[in-house]
């Protein structure tokens, strides 16, 4: 089991990835890891995923000089339609939309951090088979979910892409941070169920934080 720095994580996804992969990026936020991405695997199609308005169009203003980069201002979720979605903020940044954002409510991550969810909005929902469907894609490489305890939900309703999944990068939480949050033990053994082992994460345990990112790859 490997314990990486963030940053170091994409040298050991490399090894798993063809030259040209499939990307799914849920969670897209204003595109940092999607231009790291980008730029590490230039023949690479990548379809980043941002709900929020205000921060799609950041992450739009930043891709758009990468022409493997296409952008959806939508929620991956369990089903298709619309959902609430909790805003995130700063203290220290009001009226700026931050990336802790989710479609669950926040829970006991009140607790842990000073971060604030000022107002819920209204976004586009749809599963990933669903969004797969209509774009006449029949295979994702990687998955990379930054969801906010949403990632297992979207994994569990994309039972015709996810068998297709070599690579998933995702975040896991180690205590109910959003209501209805799965633990990170609940998440890696269904991952494993599903044929994927854990290679590496980004935590030592479970008590630095309330959350980490786990690296898993398909058997």
């Amino acid at each position: 089991m490997i314990t990486f720095k963030p940053h170091k994580v994409f040298d050991h996804i490399t090894p798993y990835l063809p030259a040209n992969p499939i990307i799914i990026e849920a969670g897209a936020f204003t595109g940092q890891e999607t231009i790291t991405m980008a730029t590490r695997w230039p023949h690479a199609t990548i379809y980043a995923f941002e709900p929020v308005p205000a921060i799609f169009a950041q992450l739009e203003q930043n891709t758009a000089h990468l022409p493997n980069v296409h952008c959806y201002n939508i929620a991956l979720s369990s089903s298709t339609g619309t959902a609430e979605f909790y805003v995130s903020e700063k203290p220290t940044k009001p009226g700026i939309p931050s990336q802790a954002g989710s479609l669950q409510k926040p829970k006991e991550r009140l607790k842990h951090s000073p971060m604030q969810f000022p107002y819920v909005i209204e976004v586009p929902t749809i599963t990933l088979d669903g969004w797969a469907r209509q774009h006449n894609i029949n295979h994702v490489d990687m998955l990379w979910l930054d969801m906010q305890g949403h990632e297992l939900s979207v994994l569990q309703a994309a039972p015709r892409i996810l068998p297709t999944v070599s690579v998933i990068y995702t975040e896991v939480g180690f205590i109910e941070a959003y209501e209805g949050q799965p633990t990170y033990e609940v998440v890696k053994n269904w991952l494993e169920s599903q044929g994927f082992t854990m290679i590496g994460k980004d935590f030592v345990d479970q008590t630095a934080w309330f959350f980490g990112n786990a690296l898993f790859v398909r058997n």
